[in-house]
């Protein structure tokens, strides 16, 4: 078993019994798999004050954010594959001014979807990364656009498609073929 750390004590309103309990937040290494690719990583958990941080039964997930470690995992194994991290998705979003709906219309992403990668909560495919890397290049999201235009008006209307098209020619940050960061 790895090294088991106590950050600090917390006291956490336990949803379950409706009372605050106190807790000591421990760290360890763990081992992660994800799509094949093992690697190690430092979780998160709590123990409540009076039992035994050595027995894996005792851990809680930390009710604020049960996810906290599958997160991290998940930002573990993007670097380590060379996947684009969520704030990186939303900030090349937000640079080109397009919607959640605009840009799950262009990259034919579900905007649900999008919403989970884009907050981390699920981790994107090699082909959903690749598409959003397309995001970056002007040239592959004109054609893109232009060539789904039927697609895009099918999903957000005449109207949608026009000011995707007005955004596009709105941008005055790009170079020759790549959108600045």
């Amino acid at each position: 078993m790895s090294k088991i750390t106590i950050k600090s004590k917390v006291s956490e309103y336990d949803p379950f019994s409706d009372q605050r309990i106190d807790y000591q937040e421990i760290t360890l290494n763990e081992s992660v798999t994800i799509r094949k690719l093992n690697f190690i990583n430092q979780h998160t958990y709590l123990v409540q004050d009076g039992k035994s941080p050595e027995d894996p039964q005792n851990y809680e997930v930390p009710f604020d954010d049960p996810d906290v470690n599958l997160k991290s995992d998940y930002c573990v194994y993007r670097d380590k594959v060379g996947f684009l991290s969520p704030e990186q998705i939303k900030k090349i979003r937000q640079k080109l001014n397009f919607s959640l709906r605009e840009t799950s219309a262009i990259l034919g992403i579900s905007y649900s979807t999008l919403s989970e990668i884009e907050n981390g909560v699920i981790l994107q495919s090699e082909i959903q990364d690749n598409l959003l890397r397309m995001l970056l290049h002007p040239y592959f999201l004109v054609k893109i656009i232009e060539d789904h235009k039927q697609l895009i008006q099918l999903k957000l209307g005449p109207n949608g498609y026009q000011q995707i098209i007005n955004k596009i020619h709105a941008q005055q940050n790009w170079d020759d073929d790549k959108l600045q960061m």
